[in-house]
């Protein structure tokens, strides 16, 4: 007799495991069994739905094979559950599967959480009804806090949070007659789901025109202008083969011009563009501008200020290769364009290129990555680039610059506030230049980067500031409202008539802000109409799109500004820029901040029109003499750049090094500290032999450590952070530098990973932020 075991031994199939990534904050990958149905079919790179938990989660294959990895009892893996749902798309490419791998390595991040960046949006499904928004006056209410219940207050703060809306599907119990009420104050609304339209028409400024159907759009032949001929080392480029990096410097009219062109080159040869700039309403400004239907120019729009609907369409359409041009934030940066020919890169240094959460990519260079990769030719441009951009690009790339001509520029007048009273807003000569800016109707901005009424407020008796209690960050003050608030939580309190430290009556506004200057103007020019544009007034859509129609059909005499007004498209020329403070941003804790106050400065002196025509700046400062001050008024770009790179070579900071930025948060503040020291230890470890019988704390006593390394690795800390607690969460910082970008990622992979598995993951939090933009 034939024994019927033996015979199914022999002809059972051979077994084959999946190695899997799924979108979480998880070390991974995890192992699964592959049913037989997908075994024939399943390669990697194909995402699949696979058991988690109590969930069912999308990730991709990252590995096949017929051994069982060592240590694993093949009777508790779970099996894939299938393939991706039919019409989806079932594979990531391998160049972007390759992307999220390095985005992984270079931020110290999970794969599985990079892998998210690469993978299609997942719409919520959306049954037809109805859900409930805030009106404006609920809205008003919230922030007032006009009197209603605790509950109430939940709800509308809820609703708050919630641009989309509370879907009647959604409520909590016992919310019912919550939303009655609201509805009978009017403070809540009831609104019918729209249908989303069956034909995606391109989301930009001429949103009526139609997206590019197929690759059958036929394109202008590209031909050479010769007044472009000092960017012609850009277009060689975008003409020939292999990644290359090209750094263009100019003005931005300069820039649009090389911008449509090199787009019409690239569609020429057959391949796709990538844009990607900082904000989403500069996005759709970008692609309205590019727009030419006659020459097959037709962009889409990609950002977080779609739906997840649209975003999906849109997704899909360029998964399909019908887009061949999109402009997009830097989430864009992922989507799967393929024969990717060119990325240019917007606005280089804009600090909205980085993301704020895990992984905190920077797009300018996940694009260089991704450039190499695809063979793509990268175009960081920018009318003042940055230090880092810079460094990297004249040590390897192509550099092309065209500078303002000095007969374009408005004069340039810097009026040091020591001069004049204390407590001055608008100095004499700053007023008397608003005057005649006015009498010859020229148009007069009026920039400060600080909105509100005053910076904080303080007691003049024992110098004590008002302090949120949950983030423990001085309190501004708002005139409009009244109140004071925190501008990290949003938290408001009524203004105090004594100290609450020493119980002082004198308590005293200090550091002036929008509100501040706009009042002051209208005092002094009562005929004049005066707008703000500021994170208050422009804080609703409707209010914002308001005051740009006013801006954009000459309604005013005078705007009242922050770095907002930015943003979107280019304000009208003006006749007169006041810098109201120009110091304001050198103060901060952080080493980029005469960098970015420079920046800034030459961004609202491009605003004033030639001097030839009357256009003048006037920059009032407390610190006349700094290099950043002095390089915008002598219009002399070496006076910062020599001054800045000389300094931050000397403290250590980039470009002359590479920085990571390690961030320790609880709830318990001792904990977080001796989380923090702990830390800095295991990093001095990692790179020399530990000293018998020292402790954590004596390893991290020194606040700068040198590692014992060729590389020269660098440790700061640990210190409380600049907020050293947000939200009720305490926050201690550690910097780690290095000569070589590897070695200071290397230290910390390994440490991180020590000090997760070591310490309760919800009481102890560890955030690593590669090459920070904001220093925590």
């Amino acid at each position: 007799m034939i024994s019927t075991q033996a015979a199914n031994a022999r002809t059972e199939p051979e077994a084959l495991f999946a190695d899997v990534i799924v979108p979480r904050h998880l070390a991974g990958p995890f192992t699964y069994t592959v049913p037989l149905s997908l075994r024939p079919t399943l390669r990697i790179g194909h995402r699949v739905l696979v058991p988690f938990g109590r969930s069912i989660l999308q990730g991709a294959v990252v590995a096949l094979s017929h051994v069982l990895p060592h240590g694993l009892d093949r009777a508790r893996l779970k099996e894939i559950q299938s393939l991706l749902p039919k019409g989806a798309a079932t594979d990531v490419s391998s160049n972007l599967f390759q992307l999220s791998r390095q985005v992984a390595e270079q931020y110290v991040a999970p794969w599985g959480q990079c892998l998210r960046l690469v993978l299609p949006p997942a719409p919520k499904p959306r049954a037809q009804g109805s859900h409930y928004e805030l009106t404006e006056e609920g809205r008003a209410a919230l922030a007032d806090r006009k009197p209603c219940s605790v509950k109430a207050r939940a709800l509308l703060t809820r609703l708050g949070k919630k641009p989309s809306g509370l879907r009647r599907s959604s409520r909590t119990p016992g919310t019912s007659d919550l939303l009655h009420d609201l509805k009978a104050r009017g403070w809540v609304m009831e609104v019918q789901d729209q249908v989303l339209p069956s034909v995606l028409t391109a989301p930009i400024a001429r949103a009526s025109r139609q997206l590019n159907q197929g690759n059958s759009v036929i394109t202008t032949p590209f031909t050479p202008d010769p007044a472009m001929s000092w960017a012609e080392p850009l277009f060689e480029a975008l003409r020939g083969q292999g990644p290359s990096r090209v750094l263009l410097q100019g003005p931005w009219t300069d820039r649009l011009g090389q911008l449509r062109k090199a787009v019409r080159l690239v569609l020429d040869r057959g391949q796709t563009v990538l844009i990607i700039v900082g904000e989403a309403e500069r996005a759709q400004w970008v692609a309205g501008l590019i727009r030419d239907d006659e020459t097959g120019i037709v962009p889409v729009c990609f950002h977080s200020g779609l739906s997840d609907q649209v975003k999906a369409q849109l997704w899909d359409q360029i998964y399909r290769q019908v887009v061949r041009v999109v402009v997009g934030t830097r989430s864009a940066i992922f989507l799967p364009l393929y024969e990717l020919g060119a990325i240019w890169i917007e606005g280089e240094e804009d600090a909205a290129l980085k993301e704020a959460q895990e992984p905190r990519y920077h797009a300018r260079e996940v694009a260089w990555l991704r450039a190499q990769n695809e063979q793509a030719v990268l175009v960081l441009s920018s009318s003042h680039p940055s230090l880092e951009t810079r460094a990297a690009v004249e040590q390897c790339g192509i550099v092309v610059r065209k500078l303002t001509p000095s007969d374009a520029r408005p004069s340039v007048q810097v009026v040091d506030l020591r001069d004049h009273g204390r407590g001055t807003v608008l100095s004499q000569p700053l007023v008397r230049a608003i005057e005649q800016a006015i009498d010859r109707r020229a148009g007069v901005l009026l920039f400060l980067n600080r909105k509100g009424y005053a910076g904080a407020l303080v007691c003049r008796d024992c110098g004590e500031v008002p302090r949120c209690p949950a983030c423990r960050v001085a309190l501004m003050y708002s005139r409009q409202a009244g109140r004071l608030f925190c501008s990290y939580c949003g938290d408001v309190a009524s203004i105090p008539e004594t100290c609450a430290s020493c119980s002082g009556p004198r308590m005293q506004l200090i550091g002036e802000g929008t509100e501040r200057v706009e009042e002051d103007a209208k005092r002094l020019f009562p005929h004049a109409e005066v707008i703000r544009l500021d994170g208050d007034t422009m804080r609703r859509p409707v209010q914002a799109e308001a005051l740009w129609r006013r801006v954009e059909q000459g309604e005013w005499d005078i705007i009242v500004g922050t770095q907002l007004l930015l943003r979107r498209g280019p304000l009208p020329t003006m006749g007169l820029v006041g810098i109201v403070q120009a110091d304001t941003g050198l103060s901060l804790p952080d080493f980029r901040s005469a960098e970015r106050t420079y920046h800034t400065l030459l961004d609202a002196v491009s605003l004033a029109g030639p001097a030839g025509a009357g256009g003048q700046v006037i920059v009032q400062t407390y610190l006349s003499s700094h290099h950043a001050i002095q390089a915008v008024a002598q219009n002399d770009e070496s006076v910062f750049l020599s001054e800045e790179l000389s300094h931050r070579a000397a403290l250590g900071y980039p470009p002359a090094v590479y920085l990571i930025a390690l961030l320790v948060s609880g709830t318990d503040e001792t904990m977080v500290r001796d989380a923090a020291t702990a830390w800095v230890a295991r990093l001095t470890a990692c790179a020399s032999p530990p000293v018998a019988g020292q402790t954590d704390a004596a390893k991290a006593h020194s606040t700068a450590q040198s590692i014992g390394r060729p590389d020269h690795l660098t440790v700061l800390g640990p210190v409380p952070s600049p907020v050293s607690k947000l939200r009720g969460r305490y926050r201690w910082q550690i910097l780690v530098k290095s000569l070589e970008r590897e070695a200071g990622l290397e230290a910390v992979r390994i440490t991180v990973k020590e000090m997760e598995l070591t310490r309760r993951r919800r009481a102890i939090k560890f955030d690593v932020d590669v090459d920070p933009i904001e220093m925590w």
